[in-house]
């Protein structure tokens, strides 16, 4: 079992970093491969909006993104930590995510994967919104394991090693839900169905040649 852990913060250190290095950590204990990246440390370029990848399911920027596209593919899972920044995530993660919706999200490539998302805030805010975009929910609609999110106070006065059970429980419940992922609720169900069906009306027909790719991905998943 493959797992990806996908670090959106800058820093190098603190309540992100550490968090993510002990659900690692428990991962590899329990004889799972991980794979991590820090986004900080990655080469990625601003989305351009071209949509050559909705056409040909390639990028035309050549950056490190195409390494990191090919690791969610491959990967069974995903832990995602960012903290909160004035409300949202922080640029690079959002720069991420931008290059990412249209050659993973609209084709649904990660649709039904399992997530554990983790974040953070000062005092108040953005944890809606971070658990949304940290979770891979809308557009890509993954499926959510576990949403880990602490107010860690200014400065910070909660570590990640006082959450240790808590994280490690996570760890253990995405591994159990990528190996028996539970079945999505009525709801669930009803609006991925409907969210498919605007998007056949009213842009797969209508604009065949601009989404080629995506459609073809469709196809091949019965969603056609």
């Amino acid at each position: 079992m493959a797992i990806l852990v996908i670090n959106g913060n800058t820093k190098k250190s603190g309540f992100i970093a550490e968090a993510l290095e002990i659900v690692s950590s428990y991962l590899r204990a329990n004889s799972l491969a991980v794979q991590y990246f820090r986004l900080g440390d990655a080469h990625i370029e601003e989305c351009i909006g071209c949509f050559h990848c909705l056409r040909t399911g390639e990028c035309v920027l050549k950056d490190d993104m195409a390494e990191i596209i090919q690791a969610m593919r491959r990967a069974e899972g995903f832990v995602i930590g960012s903290p909160v920044r004035n409300g949202l995530v922080t640029a690079c993660y959002k720069r991420f995510y931008e290059r990412i919706t249209y050659p993973l999200g609209f084709p649904l490539l990660l649709a039904d994967k399992m997530t554990l998302a983790i974040s953070s805030v000062g005092y108040l805010g953005g944890k809606k919104v971070n658990r949304d975009l940290l979770g891979l929910q809308s557009v890509f609609h993954a499926r959510l394991s576990g949403f880990v999110f602490c107010r860690t106070g200014i400065p910070t006065k909660i570590r990640p090693d006082a959450l240790r059970p808590l994280l490690e429980r996570s760890a253990g419940k995405l591994v159990a839900d990528i190996g028996a992922p539970p079945p999505r609720g009525v709801w669930g169900q009803i609006s991925f169905a409907l969210e498919r069906l605007i998007m056949r009306k009213m842009m797969f027909e209508k604009h065949p040649d601009l989404y080629a790719h995506v459609i073809k991905c469709w196809q091949e998943k019965g969603y056609m």
